[in-house]
């Protein structure tokens, strides 16, 4: 007779040939993920070979290849929760060594025009506040707003290979590209809570050039895993205006604004610092 010890092992056999088939094939990826499906749709009409991975009953990523590169990418909805779990999700699930952000953002600046892209030269928190706690063995140390106690981690700077490779990259007529901070929050920023945060948020943080609700989240992760990272933004608001209404109505045509960068940055990602 079969014993149960040996049941179980053909049972959790079993269970590991189906994981492990069911499961993305194994090879380095470029990682591209945004918050909603018109920021990815680019992709999913241009990548080709596309397989879907579904896991729960959020995340949906779909590998493929995109200028001859490896890729995944997914909608992970909005906010900084599900796009760090997304961001976990390719670097340990479909082996991304790097990683892209896209979608739109609102613009903090005067000047800024909606579908104006800002490559994020790096990334903070706005709304991780940590400044009335004090260390105990140093009272006089003051943290600033958006800094992580005990690892001192507040800004979280964009790979400098993909950083240049989004600067450089060919740019849609008549689109303006510009480098900037980029501050993340979960809340949805009206245009008079903007002005309203000028003093108290935006300028501790150095007067970031736009604000949205995922990017610190990612870009958190990716330090933490060590992987290289930059943040791709078109402008969907501005400071002027009704953030709600523009928000509607140029979503779609702002984010499509961002895919030749994106492009260009998949196909240089892991070339390294361009010369000059």
């Amino acid at each position: 007779p079969v014993s149960g010890v040996c049941c179980f092992r053909g049972l959790l056999n079993v269970q590991r040939m189906f994981t492990a088939r069911s499961g993305p094939p194994v090879c380095d990826r470029v990682g591209v993920l945004a918050a909603m499906p018109a920021e990815v749709a680019k992709l999913k009409d241009t990548v080709i070979n596309q397989v879907e991975y579904k896991y729960g009953e959020v995340f949906t990523f779909t590998t493929g290849e995109l200028s001859g590169k490896q890729v995944v990418f997914a909608a992970a909805n909005v906010g900084m929760v599900f796009a760090a779990s997304a961001a976990t999700t390719m670097i340990n699930l479909f082996a991304v060594k790097h990683m892209i952000f896209t979608g739109v953002a609102g613009g903090l600046h005067d000047g800024q025009k909606i579908g104006d892209i800002v490559v994020g030269k790096d990334v903070v928190n706005y709304e991780f506040d940590c400044r009335n706690f004090k260390y105990p063995w140093d009272p006089g140390y003051e943290l600033q707003l958006g800094e992580i106690p005990f690892i001192s981690w507040r800004y979280f700077e964009a790979d400098p290979a993909l950083f240049a490779a989004a600067m450089a990259a060919p740019r849609p007529n008549g689109v303006r590209i510009s480098s900037g901070r980029i501050a993340s929050g979960s809340v949805f920023v009206t245009t008079d809570q903007k002005k309203l945060m000028s003093e108290t948020v935006w300028k501790p943080l150095g007067f970031p050039a736009c604000c949205e609700m995922e990017n610190a989240g990612v870009a958190q992760i990716c330090r933490a895993y060590n992987i290289p990272y930059v943040s791709l933004r078109a402008l969907s608001d501005l400071i002027t205006g009704d953030a709600n209404a523009d928000f509607n109505a140029f979503c779609a045509a702002a984010a499509d604004n961002v895919f030749p960068i994106l492009r260009s940055v998949v196909e240089n990602a892991g070339q390294g610092v361009p010369g000059p």
